[in-house]
């Protein structure tokens, strides 16, 4: 339902044209920016996001609170001062608001848009939305999650050279039937990591001027097909220099969901606490969770594939 005074406030803006139309999280995106990321096109039968800047974003809520230094939050409604590159404004599950600030350039909008941004519409909508990288084999969904640069988008990108399709990179969002729901056809890449796949970035998008971070397009590499969460390995780094690879199980497995949900916070500010509780705990009881430690001083990306691939092929041959 929308926020009478947001509703009153919408109306009484112009309606600009919006012309750039995309297809991703199950739903349509119509936009007054270009957002890269995502599939053009759209479908009649699916939900629709507006995207757009405005030059004066909309009053709080009376209900929205301070949920840090430069975030608001409340019933269906988010608002986030982005680094001082943007202000948005996420409300009611189809409205996403924006307000650059001056000198800065649209790629940085973009990609705030489609992280900060796009994960409080997607929560608001009430999917479960995870930080992490999801791909498909054989009709089911492999989850990588962890912290940030703790190698997921490369992974995926390793396992899509070996025939796996990406469904999501960087946002996941997760329905109530524990299916992974298509995100956009690109996954995003360091130049290191794009140096050790034998990717060209020469002709790639960065996601940022001047950061050696580059959107790498799927092609038919993509899975746009919604599928259920079998398998989630969580990632991360030990000191020692072998590759680990350990199950876990009961509140280890919940911790490793909860802790690793997208904005955690928003999800409290926006009073979503007891439905996150209850998507975590729903998820974590339907499929198998481990924790990969590789080593933190550099590691062979083709042993952690071979590592992953050989934990799935055990997996598929007890079921």
């Amino acid at each position: 339902m929308v926020i009478a005074p947001l509703r009153d406030w919408i109306e009484m803006q112009p309606s600009p044209a919006i012309p750039y139309k995309y297809r991703a999280y199950g739903c349509n995106f119509v936009s007054d920016v270009p957002l890269l990321m995502l599939n053009k096109g759209s479908d009649v039968n699916l939900d629709t996001i507006t995207i757009r800047r405005c030059n004066e974003l909309p009053p709080r809520p009376e209900r929205a609170r301070q949920i840090g230094p430069l975030a608001w939050a409340g019933a269906d409604y988010l608002s986030l001062d982005v680094d001082r590159i943007v202000r948005l404004v996420a409300q009611d599950a189809k409205t996403l608001l924006y307000q650059p600030y001056d000198g800065i350039d649209d790629q940085s909008v973009q990609l705030f848009l489609m992280t900060s941004g796009l994960g409080a519409v997607l929560m608001q909508r009430g999917l479960l939305v995870m930080r992490g990288t999801a791909v498909e084999r054989d009709g089911s969904c492999v989850m990588c999650i962890g912290q940030s640069g703790v190698g997921k988008s490369t992974v995926a990108a390793g396992l899509m050279q070996r025939g796996f399709r990406v469904i999501s990179d960087d946002i996941c969002g997760i329905n109530d039937r524990g299916q992974i729901i298509p995100g956009g056809p690109s996954v995003k890449i360091w130049q290191d990591a794009a140096d050790v796949l034998g990717i060209a970035t020469d002709s790639l998008t960065r996601l940022r001027p001047h950061m050696e971070k580059f959107d790498v397009p799927l092609g038919g590499s993509f899975c746009d097909e919604t599928v259920s969460v079998r398998t989630i390995y969580l990632l991360s780094e030990h000191q020692s220099g072998t590759i680990s690879c350990d199950v876990l199980t009961g509140h280890d497995k919940f911790v490793a969901l909860r802790d690793n949900t997208y904005q955690l916070p928003f999800m409290a500010g926006m009073d979503l606490g007891a439905l996150h509780f209850k998507h975590v705990t729903a998820l974590s009881q339907g499929i198998v969770v481990k924790h990969i430690k590789r080593p933190m001083d550099g590691f062979d990306l083709d042993h952690l594939i071979d590592t992953l691939i050989k934990d799935l092929n055990q997996q598929s041959a007890r079921s």
